[in-house]
Protein backbone atom coordinates (compact mmCIF):
# COMPACT_ATOMS: atom_id res chain seq x y z
CA UNK A 1 0.00 0.00 0.00
CA UNK A 2 1.59 3.13 -1.15
CA UNK A 3 1.71 5.80 1.93
CA UNK A 4 0.01 9.15 1.58
CA UNK A 5 3.37 11.33 0.85
CA UNK A 6 3.70 8.99 -2.50
CA UNK A 7 0.54 9.44 -4.32
CA UNK A 8 0.68 13.48 -2.91
CA UNK A 9 4.19 13.17 -4.85
CA UNK A 10 2.66 11.81 -7.94
CA UNK A 11 -0.11 13.98 -7.86
CA UNK A 12 1.04 17.81 -7.30
CA UNK A 13 4.10 16.45 -9.97
CA UNK A 14 7.03 17.55 -7.68
CA UNK A 15 9.55 14.95 -7.90
CA UNK A 16 8.63 14.52 -11.91
CA UNK A 17 7.90 17.71 -13.56
CA UNK A 18 9.14 21.11 -13.87
CA UNK A 19 7.60 24.36 -14.74
CA UNK A 20 4.47 26.91 -13.67
CA UNK A 21 1.09 26.44 -11.63
CA UNK A 22 -1.35 28.57 -10.61
CA UNK A 23 -1.91 28.37 -6.97
CA UNK A 24 -5.05 29.63 -5.39
CA UNK A 25 -4.30 31.92 -2.34
CA UNK A 26 -5.33 30.94 1.02
CA UNK A 27 -4.51 33.53 4.14
CA UNK A 28 -5.85 30.24 6.70
CA UNK A 29 -4.07 29.28 9.09
CA UNK A 30 -1.87 31.83 8.67
CA UNK A 31 -0.84 34.69 11.40
CA UNK A 32 -0.99 38.42 10.34
CA UNK A 33 0.29 41.48 12.19
CA UNK A 34 -0.91 44.33 11.16
CA UNK A 35 0.61 48.30 11.99
CA UNK A 36 3.77 50.16 12.07
CA UNK A 37 3.65 50.55 15.44
CA UNK A 38 2.23 47.40 16.91
CA UNK A 39 5.06 45.90 14.92
CA UNK A 40 7.93 48.01 15.68
CA UNK A 41 6.99 47.66 19.87
CA UNK A 42 6.22 44.57 19.51
CA UNK A 43 7.77 42.71 17.14
CA UNK A 44 11.44 44.52 16.98
CA UNK A 45 13.35 41.79 16.65
CA UNK A 46 11.63 40.97 12.99
CA UNK A 47 13.13 44.24 11.84
CA UNK A 48 16.95 43.49 12.02
CA UNK A 49 19.38 40.51 11.41
CA UNK A 50 23.10 39.67 12.51
CA UNK A 51 24.27 42.66 10.98
CA UNK A 52 22.91 44.74 13.50
CA UNK A 53 20.67 46.90 10.69
CA UNK A 54 17.56 47.73 11.78
CA UNK A 55 14.72 48.80 9.51
CA UNK A 56 11.47 50.28 9.73
CA UNK A 57 7.81 51.24 9.00
CA UNK A 58 6.40 47.50 7.97
CA UNK A 59 2.61 48.08 7.37
CA UNK A 60 2.15 44.29 7.82
CA UNK A 61 3.88 40.58 9.04
CA UNK A 62 3.12 37.74 8.03
CA UNK A 63 4.15 33.97 9.02
CA UNK A 64 2.71 31.80 6.40
CA UNK A 65 2.34 27.71 7.34
CA UNK A 66 1.59 26.96 3.39
CA UNK A 67 2.54 27.65 0.17
CA UNK A 68 -0.83 28.82 -0.41
CA UNK A 69 -0.49 31.53 2.35
CA UNK A 70 2.51 32.64 0.23
CA UNK A 71 0.41 32.99 -2.62
CA UNK A 72 -1.91 35.26 -0.65
CA UNK A 73 0.56 37.41 0.66
CA UNK A 74 2.05 37.88 -2.90
CA UNK A 75 -1.24 38.55 -4.43
CA UNK A 76 -2.08 41.46 -1.57
CA UNK A 77 1.05 43.10 -1.72
CA UNK A 78 0.86 43.09 -5.31
CA UNK A 79 -2.82 44.37 -5.48
CA UNK A 80 -1.24 47.38 -2.96
CA UNK A 81 1.59 47.66 -4.60
CA UNK A 82 3.95 46.80 -1.61
CA UNK A 83 7.19 45.71 -1.75
CA UNK A 84 7.43 42.90 0.21
CA UNK A 85 10.85 41.32 2.05
CA UNK A 86 11.54 37.78 3.06
CA UNK A 87 13.00 36.89 6.48
CA UNK A 88 14.29 33.54 7.78
CA UNK A 89 16.18 33.13 10.85
CA UNK A 90 18.05 36.49 10.26
CA UNK A 91 20.88 34.91 10.88
CA UNK A 92 22.42 36.93 7.85
CA UNK A 93 25.50 39.54 8.17
CA UNK A 94 24.53 41.90 5.16
CA UNK A 95 20.95 43.19 6.19
CA UNK A 96 18.86 41.20 3.38
CA UNK A 97 16.17 40.29 5.88
CA UNK A 98 15.96 43.79 6.88
CA UNK A 99 13.10 45.73 5.57
CA UNK A 100 12.36 49.21 3.99
CA UNK A 101 8.91 49.61 4.21
CA UNK A 102 5.98 47.60 2.91
CA UNK A 103 5.21 43.90 3.67
CA UNK A 104 7.29 41.49 5.61
CA UNK A 105 7.19 38.10 5.27
CA UNK A 106 8.65 35.51 7.60
CA UNK A 107 9.25 31.83 6.88
CA UNK A 108 10.16 30.16 10.42
CA UNK A 109 6.68 28.71 10.65
CA UNK A 110 7.22 26.22 7.35
CA UNK A 111 9.43 23.54 9.04
CA UNK A 112 7.60 20.05 8.22
CA UNK A 113 9.45 17.88 5.81
CA UNK A 114 7.31 17.02 2.86
CA UNK A 115 8.55 14.05 1.10
CA UNK A 116 11.70 11.22 2.03
CA UNK A 117 13.08 9.31 -1.38
CA UNK A 118 16.02 6.44 -1.69
CA UNK A 119 18.07 8.30 -4.46
CA UNK A 120 21.03 6.37 -6.40
CA UNK A 121 24.39 7.98 -4.04
CA UNK A 122 22.11 8.07 -1.07
CA UNK A 123 18.77 9.63 0.07
CA UNK A 124 16.86 12.83 -0.85
CA UNK A 125 14.68 14.80 1.28
CA UNK A 126 12.15 17.85 0.73
CA UNK A 127 10.94 20.28 3.38
CA UNK A 128 9.67 23.37 3.78
CA UNK A 129 11.94 25.86 3.43
CA UNK A 130 11.79 27.18 7.51
CA UNK A 131 13.50 24.29 8.54
CA UNK A 132 16.59 24.54 10.80
CA UNK A 133 19.85 22.96 10.03
CA UNK A 134 20.17 22.17 13.54
CA UNK A 135 16.60 20.38 13.19
CA UNK A 136 17.60 18.57 10.18
CA UNK A 137 20.53 17.24 12.07
CA UNK A 138 19.00 16.42 14.47
CA UNK A 139 16.00 14.46 12.54
CA UNK A 140 18.83 12.62 10.50
CA UNK A 141 20.92 11.66 13.99
CA UNK A 142 17.92 10.32 15.42
CA UNK A 143 16.29 8.86 12.23
CA UNK A 144 12.88 9.75 12.64
CA UNK A 145 12.31 12.01 9.67
CA UNK A 146 8.51 12.42 9.89
CA UNK A 147 7.88 10.64 7.17
CA UNK A 148 6.65 6.78 7.19
CA UNK A 149 7.40 5.45 3.38
CA UNK A 150 9.90 2.31 2.86
CA UNK A 151 12.74 4.98 2.32
CA UNK A 152 12.31 6.16 5.53
CA UNK A 153 12.59 2.14 7.56
CA UNK A 154 15.35 1.28 5.29
CA UNK A 155 16.91 4.75 6.68
CA UNK A 156 16.33 3.90 9.76
CA UNK A 157 17.57 0.24 9.63
CA UNK A 158 20.76 1.49 7.54
CA UNK A 159 23.76 1.31 10.05
CA UNK A 160 25.56 3.84 8.18
CA UNK A 161 24.99 7.24 8.98
CA UNK A 162 23.64 9.60 6.05
CA UNK A 163 24.33 13.55 6.74
CA UNK A 164 23.45 16.88 4.74
CA UNK A 165 26.68 17.86 4.26
CA UNK A 166 26.82 22.03 3.89
CA UNK A 167 27.70 23.23 7.49
CA UNK A 168 27.60 26.62 7.95
CA UNK A 169 28.43 27.99 11.38
CA UNK A 170 25.50 29.03 12.19
CA UNK A 171 22.90 26.17 12.45
CA UNK A 172 20.12 28.12 13.40
CA UNK A 173 19.90 29.16 9.73
CA UNK A 174 16.84 27.77 8.24
CA UNK A 175 17.49 25.72 4.96
CA UNK A 176 15.86 27.93 2.76
CA UNK A 177 17.76 31.23 4.17
CA UNK A 178 21.43 28.41 3.23
CA UNK A 179 19.89 28.00 -0.08
CA UNK A 180 19.24 31.58 -0.97
CA UNK A 181 22.56 32.11 0.03
CA UNK A 182 24.38 29.81 -1.21
CA UNK A 183 25.98 28.83 2.59
CA UNK A 184 28.85 27.12 2.97
CA UNK A 185 31.27 26.61 6.19
CA UNK A 186 34.51 24.89 7.40
CA UNK A 187 33.91 21.54 5.36
CA UNK A 188 33.02 23.67 1.67
CA UNK A 189 36.80 22.92 1.28
CA UNK A 190 35.87 19.06 0.69
CA UNK A 191 32.19 18.44 0.02
CA UNK A 192 31.66 22.13 -1.82
CA UNK A 193 28.68 24.67 -0.65
CA UNK A 194 24.71 24.16 -0.65
CA UNK A 195 24.45 24.29 -4.35
CA UNK A 196 26.22 20.96 -4.97
CA UNK A 197 22.92 19.26 -2.68
CA UNK A 198 20.06 20.86 -3.49
CA UNK A 199 17.72 19.08 -6.38
CA UNK A 200 14.69 20.63 -6.63
CA UNK A 201 13.08 23.81 -5.56
CA UNK A 202 9.52 24.88 -5.06
CA UNK A 203 9.13 28.87 -5.34
CA UNK A 204 6.22 31.38 -5.65
CA UNK A 205 7.45 33.99 -8.22
CA UNK A 206 6.23 37.81 -7.45
CA UNK A 207 3.73 37.32 -10.42
CA UNK A 208 1.81 34.82 -8.07
CA UNK A 209 3.06 31.04 -10.08
CA UNK A 210 4.50 28.46 -8.12
CA UNK A 211 7.71 27.13 -9.75
CA UNK A 212 8.63 23.39 -9.45
CA UNK A 213 12.22 22.84 -10.88
CA UNK A 214 14.26 19.75 -10.75
CA UNK A 215 18.05 19.66 -11.23
CA UNK A 216 18.54 18.68 -14.83
CA UNK A 217 15.00 19.71 -16.14
CA UNK A 218 15.70 23.27 -17.83
CA UNK A 219 18.92 24.33 -18.81
CA UNK A 220 19.99 27.85 -20.74
CA UNK A 221 19.47 26.70 -24.38
CA UNK A 222 20.62 29.98 -26.50
CA UNK A 223 21.21 31.94 -23.64
CA UNK A 224 17.89 31.99 -21.91
CA UNK A 225 15.52 29.97 -19.59
CA UNK A 226 11.70 28.47 -20.79
CA UNK A 227 9.59 28.06 -18.38
CA UNK A 228 6.47 26.00 -19.19
CA UNK A 229 3.07 26.82 -18.24
CA UNK A 230 -0.44 25.57 -17.46
CA UNK A 231 -1.48 28.36 -20.29
CA UNK A 232 0.20 30.06 -22.79
CA UNK A 233 3.52 31.45 -23.48
CA UNK A 234 6.45 29.72 -21.70
CA UNK A 235 8.15 32.05 -19.11
CA UNK A 236 11.27 33.27 -20.32
CA UNK A 237 14.09 33.85 -18.66
CA UNK A 238 17.63 35.42 -19.73
CA UNK A 239 20.68 33.28 -18.40
CA UNK A 240 23.78 35.26 -16.77
CA UNK A 241 26.48 34.80 -18.96
CA UNK A 242 29.53 36.65 -17.35
CA UNK A 243 32.70 35.17 -15.95
CA UNK A 244 32.66 34.25 -12.02
CA UNK A 245 35.74 34.15 -10.17
CA UNK A 246 37.25 30.59 -10.01
CA UNK A 247 37.50 30.40 -6.28
CA UNK A 248 34.41 29.91 -3.54
CA UNK A 249 32.09 33.34 -4.59
CA UNK A 250 28.70 34.13 -3.24
CA UNK A 251 28.27 37.59 -5.24
CA UNK A 252 25.52 38.31 -7.26
CA UNK A 253 23.97 35.59 -9.36
CA UNK A 254 25.08 32.26 -10.86
CA UNK A 255 26.54 32.28 -14.62
CA UNK A 256 27.71 29.84 -16.85
CA UNK A 257 27.09 28.33 -20.14
CA UNK A 258 24.05 26.23 -20.90
CA UNK A 259 23.48 26.67 -17.05
CA UNK A 260 20.48 24.79 -15.07
CA UNK A 261 17.62 27.13 -13.91
CA UNK A 262 18.12 25.77 -10.50
CA UNK A 263 21.55 27.26 -10.02
CA UNK A 264 19.76 31.13 -11.12
CA UNK A 265 17.54 30.61 -7.72
CA UNK A 266 20.29 29.26 -5.29
CA UNK A 267 22.50 31.96 -4.31
CA UNK A 268 20.17 34.51 -5.66
CA UNK A 269 19.37 36.00 -2.53
CA UNK A 270 15.53 35.58 -2.56
CA UNK A 271 15.23 38.48 -4.96
CA UNK A 272 13.99 36.40 -7.55
CA UNK A 273 11.39 34.03 -6.01
CA UNK A 274 10.07 33.01 -2.28
CA UNK A 275 11.50 29.05 -1.77
CA UNK A 276 9.13 27.08 0.49
CA UNK A 277 10.52 23.78 -0.48
CA UNK A 278 13.79 22.46 -0.74
CA UNK A 279 14.75 19.06 -1.81
CA UNK A 280 18.39 18.19 -0.50
CA UNK A 281 20.20 15.50 -1.21
CA UNK A 282 22.28 13.25 1.86
CA UNK A 283 25.39 11.13 1.41
CA UNK A 284 26.94 8.78 4.14
CA UNK A 285 28.94 10.03 6.60
CA UNK A 286 32.80 9.29 6.54
CA UNK A 287 33.53 6.30 9.24
CA UNK A 288 35.88 7.89 11.32
CA UNK A 289 36.93 11.79 11.62
CA UNK A 290 40.70 12.71 13.30
CA UNK A 291 40.58 16.77 13.60
CA UNK A 292 43.44 18.63 15.35
CA UNK A 293 44.87 21.64 15.28
CA UNK A 294 48.80 22.35 14.24
CA UNK A 295 50.64 25.36 16.04
CA UNK A 296 53.06 26.64 13.66
CA UNK A 297 55.53 29.80 14.31
CA UNK A 298 54.99 32.45 11.47
CA UNK A 299 51.93 32.90 9.03
CA UNK A 300 54.22 31.55 5.87
CA UNK A 301 54.82 28.51 7.81
CA UNK A 302 50.74 27.72 8.07
CA UNK A 303 50.02 28.76 4.40
CA UNK A 304 52.91 26.30 3.85
CA UNK A 305 51.58 23.52 5.81
CA UNK A 306 47.58 24.18 4.10
CA UNK A 307 48.62 23.99 0.45
CA UNK A 308 51.04 20.74 1.76
CA UNK A 309 47.96 19.37 3.73
CA UNK A 310 45.52 19.60 1.11
CA UNK A 311 47.08 17.33 -1.17
CA UNK A 312 45.71 14.95 0.70
CA UNK A 313 42.21 15.68 0.67
CA UNK A 314 41.42 17.00 4.48
CA UNK A 315 37.07 17.69 4.85
CA UNK A 316 38.74 21.34 6.29
CA UNK A 317 41.42 23.73 7.38
CA UNK A 318 40.76 26.75 9.19
CA UNK A 319 43.55 29.29 10.47
CA UNK A 320 43.83 31.56 13.59
CA UNK A 321 46.87 33.84 13.30
CA UNK A 322 48.36 35.56 16.74
CA UNK A 323 45.49 37.85 17.30
CA UNK A 324 43.14 35.49 17.31
CA UNK A 325 44.84 32.78 19.27
CA UNK A 326 45.50 35.92 21.62
CA UNK A 327 42.27 37.02 21.94
CA UNK A 328 41.01 33.36 22.72
CA UNK A 329 43.41 32.73 25.56
CA UNK A 330 41.83 35.74 26.90
CA UNK A 331 38.30 34.53 26.74
CA UNK A 332 39.40 31.12 28.42
CA UNK A 333 40.98 33.14 31.22
CA UNK A 334 38.17 35.21 31.78
CA UNK A 335 35.51 31.91 31.77
CA UNK A 336 37.82 30.31 34.23
CA UNK A 337 37.15 26.60 34.78
CA UNK A 338 34.09 26.44 33.34
CA UNK A 339 35.90 27.65 30.15
CA UNK A 340 35.57 25.01 26.88
CA UNK A 341 38.31 26.71 25.12
CA UNK A 342 41.73 24.54 25.79
CA UNK A 343 45.12 25.76 26.69
CA UNK A 344 46.73 27.82 23.85
CA UNK A 345 50.60 27.92 23.02
CA UNK A 346 51.91 30.88 23.09
CA UNK A 347 53.32 32.77 20.29
CA UNK A 348 51.81 30.69 17.81
CA UNK A 349 49.30 30.91 14.70
CA UNK A 350 47.54 27.50 14.05
CA UNK A 351 45.71 25.64 11.59
CA UNK A 352 42.78 23.88 12.34
CA UNK A 353 42.06 20.12 10.07
CA UNK A 354 39.86 17.43 9.92
CA UNK A 355 40.42 14.67 7.86
CA UNK A 356 38.53 11.12 7.36
CA UNK A 357 39.84 7.74 7.65
CA UNK A 358 38.70 3.91 6.92
CA UNK A 359 40.50 2.17 9.95
CA UNK A 360 43.31 1.86 12.51
CA UNK A 361 46.21 1.43 9.85
CA UNK A 362 44.58 4.15 7.83
CA UNK A 363 44.85 6.64 10.84
CA UNK A 364 48.41 5.69 12.10
CA UNK A 365 49.29 6.66 8.18
CA UNK A 366 47.37 10.17 8.70
CA UNK A 367 48.59 11.34 11.96
CA UNK A 368 52.48 9.78 11.24
CA UNK A 369 51.99 11.91 7.63
CA UNK A 370 50.83 15.35 9.66
CA UNK A 371 53.15 15.15 12.10
CA UNK A 372 56.11 14.87 9.27
CA UNK A 373 54.13 18.02 7.88
CA UNK A 374 54.13 19.94 10.88
CA UNK A 375 58.16 19.26 11.69
CA UNK A 376 59.12 20.36 7.83
CA UNK A 377 56.52 23.30 8.29
CA UNK A 378 58.94 24.45 11.30
CA UNK A 379 55.84 23.35 13.86
CA UNK A 380 56.74 21.78 17.09
CA UNK A 381 54.02 17.63 16.86
CA UNK A 382 54.49 18.03 20.74
CA UNK A 383 52.37 21.23 21.68
CA UNK A 384 49.81 19.93 18.85
CA UNK A 385 46.26 18.98 19.90
CA UNK A 386 44.92 15.66 18.51
CA UNK A 387 40.88 14.42 18.73
CA UNK A 388 39.18 11.20 17.77
CA UNK A 389 36.67 11.08 20.80
CA UNK A 390 33.39 13.14 20.44
CA UNK A 391 34.22 14.73 23.16
CA UNK A 392 37.48 16.20 22.38
CA UNK A 393 36.22 17.31 19.19
CA UNK A 394 33.47 18.80 20.84
CA UNK A 395 36.20 20.68 22.20
CA UNK A 396 38.03 21.52 19.09
CA UNK A 397 35.08 22.48 17.66
CA UNK A 398 34.17 25.46 20.85
CA UNK A 399 37.70 26.74 20.28
CA UNK A 400 37.32 27.00 16.59
CA UNK A 401 33.20 28.72 17.05
CA UNK A 402 34.55 31.11 20.12
CA UNK A 403 36.04 33.65 17.98
CA UNK A 404 33.59 35.51 16.47
CA UNK A 405 31.51 35.40 20.24
CA UNK A 406 35.22 37.02 21.59
CA UNK A 407 35.05 39.68 19.03
CA UNK A 408 31.59 40.42 19.56
CA UNK A 409 32.00 40.99 23.60
CA UNK A 410 34.92 43.56 22.37
CA UNK A 411 32.67 45.34 19.93
CA UNK A 412 29.85 45.40 22.56
CA UNK A 413 32.26 47.35 24.82
CA UNK A 414 33.46 49.98 22.21
CA UNK A 415 29.64 50.30 21.25
CA UNK A 416 28.61 51.81 24.54
CA UNK A 417 31.09 54.73 24.12
CA UNK A 418 30.23 55.37 20.70
CA UNK A 419 26.90 53.52 19.84
CA UNK A 420 28.09 54.04 16.08
CA UNK A 421 30.80 51.54 16.39
CA UNK A 422 30.36 47.73 14.88
CA UNK A 423 32.45 44.91 13.34
CA UNK A 424 34.20 45.49 9.99
CA UNK A 425 34.71 41.98 8.65
CA UNK A 426 35.95 40.99 5.24
CA UNK A 427 34.91 37.97 3.18
CA UNK A 428 37.10 37.96 0.40
CA UNK A 429 38.68 34.79 -1.26
CA UNK A 430 41.38 34.21 -3.99
CA UNK A 431 42.75 31.84 -5.93
CA UNK A 432 45.36 30.15 -3.77
CA UNK A 433 48.71 30.63 -5.88
CA UNK A 434 47.63 34.68 -4.88
CA UNK A 435 47.21 33.83 -0.83
CA UNK A 436 50.01 34.32 0.29
CA UNK A 437 49.97 37.93 -1.46
CA UNK A 438 46.79 38.47 -0.56
CA UNK A 439 47.71 37.94 3.63
CA UNK A 440 50.43 40.43 2.77
CA UNK A 441 48.21 43.28 1.53
CA UNK A 442 46.38 42.71 5.15
CA UNK A 443 49.29 43.26 6.91
CA UNK A 444 51.00 45.38 5.17
CA UNK A 445 47.83 47.90 5.12
CA UNK A 446 46.62 47.01 8.97
CA UNK A 447 50.25 47.10 10.27
CA UNK A 448 50.33 51.05 8.95
CA UNK A 449 46.93 52.06 10.24
CA UNK A 450 47.18 50.13 13.15
CA UNK A 451 43.13 48.94 13.58
CA UNK A 452 42.36 46.47 16.25
CA UNK A 453 42.05 43.04 13.76
CA UNK A 454 42.05 39.20 13.90
CA UNK A 455 42.50 37.30 10.56
CA UNK A 456 40.89 33.45 11.01
CA UNK A 457 38.83 31.07 8.34
CA UNK A 458 38.66 29.00 5.77
CA UNK A 459 42.35 29.31 4.91
CA UNK A 460 41.71 25.53 2.49
CA UNK A 461 39.36 27.65 0.31
CA UNK A 462 42.07 30.91 0.21
CA UNK A 463 39.19 32.31 2.10
CA UNK A 464 40.31 34.40 5.38
CA UNK A 465 38.37 36.81 6.79
CA UNK A 466 39.79 39.91 8.25
CA UNK A 467 37.78 41.46 11.28
CA UNK A 468 38.69 45.08 12.29
CA UNK A 469 37.60 46.15 15.56
CA UNK A 470 37.24 49.87 15.72
CA UNK A 471 37.67 51.81 18.96
CA UNK A 472 36.07 55.12 17.87
CA UNK A 473 33.77 55.98 14.90
CA UNK A 474 37.20 57.38 13.08
CA UNK A 475 38.80 54.11 12.66
CA UNK A 476 35.63 52.96 11.60
CA UNK A 477 34.92 55.00 9.13
CA UNK A 478 38.90 54.25 8.13
CA UNK A 479 38.19 50.62 8.25
CA UNK A 480 35.29 50.43 5.76
CA UNK A 481 37.36 52.53 3.46
CA UNK A 482 40.22 50.00 3.45
CA UNK A 483 37.77 47.13 3.41
CA UNK A 484 36.93 48.74 -0.04
CA UNK A 485 40.45 48.32 -1.34
CA UNK A 486 41.00 45.33 0.19
CA UNK A 487 38.16 43.85 -2.35
CA UNK A 488 39.79 45.77 -5.06
CA UNK A 489 43.05 43.79 -4.36
CA UNK A 490 40.97 40.48 -4.74
CA UNK A 491 39.37 41.13 -7.90
CA UNK A 492 43.03 42.57 -9.22
CA UNK A 493 44.22 38.96 -7.97
CA UNK A 494 41.01 37.15 -9.80
CA UNK A 495 38.93 36.51 -6.11
CA UNK A 496 36.04 37.04 -4.92
CA UNK A 497 34.75 39.88 -3.41
CA UNK A 498 32.23 38.11 -1.12
CA UNK A 499 33.07 34.37 -1.05
CA UNK A 500 30.09 32.84 1.66
CA UNK A 501 28.14 35.87 2.86
CA UNK A 502 26.11 37.25 -0.35
CA UNK A 503 25.46 40.76 -1.05
CA UNK A 504 22.27 42.03 0.96
CA UNK A 505 21.60 45.44 1.29
CA UNK A 506 25.35 46.75 3.30
CA UNK A 507 27.31 45.52 -0.08
CA UNK A 508 25.99 46.73 -3.24
CA UNK A 509 28.64 48.87 -4.04
CA UNK A 510 31.39 46.00 -3.24
CA UNK A 511 29.21 44.07 -5.61
CA UNK A 512 30.21 46.95 -8.86
CA UNK A 513 33.86 46.34 -7.63
CA UNK A 514 33.66 42.87 -9.17
CA UNK A 515 31.18 42.94 -11.66
CA UNK A 516 31.09 45.51 -14.80
CA UNK A 517 27.86 47.67 -15.79
CA UNK A 518 27.10 45.00 -18.62
CA UNK A 519 27.53 42.12 -15.83
CA UNK A 520 25.34 44.12 -13.36
CA UNK A 521 22.90 44.33 -16.83
CA UNK A 522 22.21 40.77 -17.01
CA UNK A 523 21.33 40.49 -13.59
CA UNK A 524 18.67 43.26 -13.65
CA UNK A 525 17.30 41.39 -16.90
CA UNK A 526 16.87 38.10 -15.03
CA UNK A 527 15.12 40.11 -11.83
CA UNK A 528 13.24 42.07 -14.48
CA UNK A 529 11.69 38.81 -16.01
CA UNK A 530 10.48 37.08 -12.78
CA UNK A 531 9.84 40.54 -11.02
CA UNK A 532 9.32 43.35 -13.26
CA UNK A 533 7.67 45.55 -10.58
CA UNK A 534 11.25 44.49 -8.34
CA UNK A 535 8.59 44.01 -5.54
CA UNK A 536 10.49 41.61 -3.71
CA UNK A 537 13.62 42.10 -1.32
CA UNK A 538 14.08 45.63 -2.50
CA UNK A 539 17.78 46.73 -1.60
CA UNK A 540 19.39 43.76 -1.89
CA UNK A 541 22.20 42.65 -4.21
CA UNK A 542 20.97 44.86 -7.54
Amino acid sequence: MKSFHEYWRRWTGWMHKSGLYHIDPNPEGMKVIRGVKRISEDYPDYLRDESNTTGSEVEALFFPRTVENIAYVVHEASEKHKSLTLSGARTGICAGAVPQGGYLLSLEKMTGVVDFQKGKEGYELTAQSGLRLADLVLMLKSGDVGIENEASKLFIENSQEFFYPPDPTETTATLGGTVATNASGARTLFYGPTRHYVTGLELVLPFGELLRIRRGDITAGDGVFKVRKERGSPLVIPAPGYNMPKTKNSAGFYAGKAMDLIDLFIGSEGILGIISQVSVRLIEKPAAIYSGAAFLPLEEDAIDFVMQAKENHPLALEYFDKASLSLLAESREEEGPISEIPLIPKSHVCVYFEFSYGGEDALKESVSALTALIDQCHGDGSISWGALTKRDQLRLKSFRHALPESINKIIALNKQKDNRIHKVGTDMAVPDQHLKDMVQVYRTTLEKERIRHVIFGHIGNSHLHVNMIPSTHDELLRAKELYKSFAQKAVEMGGSVSAEHGIGKLKRDILRIQYSDSAIGEMRAAKDAVDPTHMLNPGDVL
